[in-house]
């Protein structure tokens, strides 16, 4: 078939930068995925006879001979005594859900409004919240965690799923700024055009503003649920008769008696805590991969 000479061929003009930006995070996602392998491979191996001597190689002998058994016995020494009470992993893991859903959903709420209200309410009082976020993103909060200890204590906030709930309800941080952005870049004209029909300013919020920024709110939802769910110093800390299953990881890798001190038993209890994350990601990852901004008026 002859080609036509006057058709415009396509162009794709890849600068320097692009190439190099590729090529950076190319490689730090090889090395992410290369490190994840090596610490699957590396659980099923025998602590003495196979990981010293085959660090980094495949488990000797076939797929059924490998050590298997250490997810078992990690399974079973996954646990925490706080007092007279032990604690399993069905304990944490209940802990982990109520901390990492209550936690994020209700951070991701608080910000979102907060953001929505000051980006379409342009007064004073808004820009007073804005420069607050600001500067709080700027200053150092070294020696700030035994009065937030001593005030969470005296409001009953201490040691209680709820009252971590209520200690998260904030909406400091990056994330503010991003829903501020995306709030600000939406048009004024869905406003007024939602009033024309008689909408309240509430439902302006939630049926006009919110559903244009939907794939935002879920793309941070996860990213702080994955946050939340890997914490381990604000349970310990806050939560102590509470432990998740990050912090129960964490006295997992600090025990060091009888074969829970190998790399392999460890890499085992690792590998067990994030298997809900990679479920996670795995179903989500469309989400979590894809375009986070949505919405706009067409031309």
């Amino acid at each position: 078939m002859r080609k036509n000479p006057y058709r415009k061929r396509k162009k794709f003009n890849v600068s320097a930068f692009t190439i190099t930006v590729f090529v950076i995070l190319f490689v730090y996602a090889l090395v992410l995925f290369l490190l994840f392998a090596w610490g699957f491979l590396s659980s099923l191996k025998d602590p003495l006879s196979d990981f010293r001597l085959n660090t980094f190689g495949f488990p000797k002998g076939p797929i059924w001979e490998w050590k298997w058994s250490h997810y078992i016995e990690a399974l079973d020494e996954l646990k925490i005594t706080v007092g007279q009470k032990t604690y399993y992993i069905e304990d944490m893991l209940l802990n982990s859900v109520l901390y990492s859903v209550g936690a994020s959903v209700i951070q991701t709420a608080t910000t979102v409004v907060m953001a929505y209200l000051v980006a379409k309410h342009d007064n004073w009082f808004s820009k007073i919240v804005y420069g607050i976020v600001v500067v709080t993103m700027i200053l150092p909060v070294v020696g700030s965690l035994p009065s937030e200890i001593n005030v969470a204590k005296n409001l009953n906030l201490y040691d209680s799923i709820v009252g971590i709930w209520i200690m998260r309800s904030t909406f400091l941080g990056l994330y503010f700024l991003v829903f501020h952005a995306m709030f600000k870049g939406i048009s004024k004209d869905f406003d007024e055009a939602a009033r024309i029909d008689g909408a309240s300013n509430l439902r302006i919020m939630l049926e006009v503003n919110m559903p244009l920024v939907r794939n935002t709110i879920i793309t941070v939802l996860l990213l702080s649920f994955i946050g939340y769910w890997n914490d381990f110093t604000i349970p310990m800390i806050y939560l102590p008769n509470h432990p998740t299953i990050a912090s129960g990881l964490y006295w997992y890798n600090q025990s060091t008696v009888g074969t829970l001190s190998s790399v392999p038993m460890k890499l085992a209890g690792c590998m067990i805590v994030v298997i809900p994350i990679l479920i996670i990601f795995i179903i989500f990852n469309n989400r979590v991969m894809g375009n986070i901004s949505a919405g706009g008026v067409k031309e």
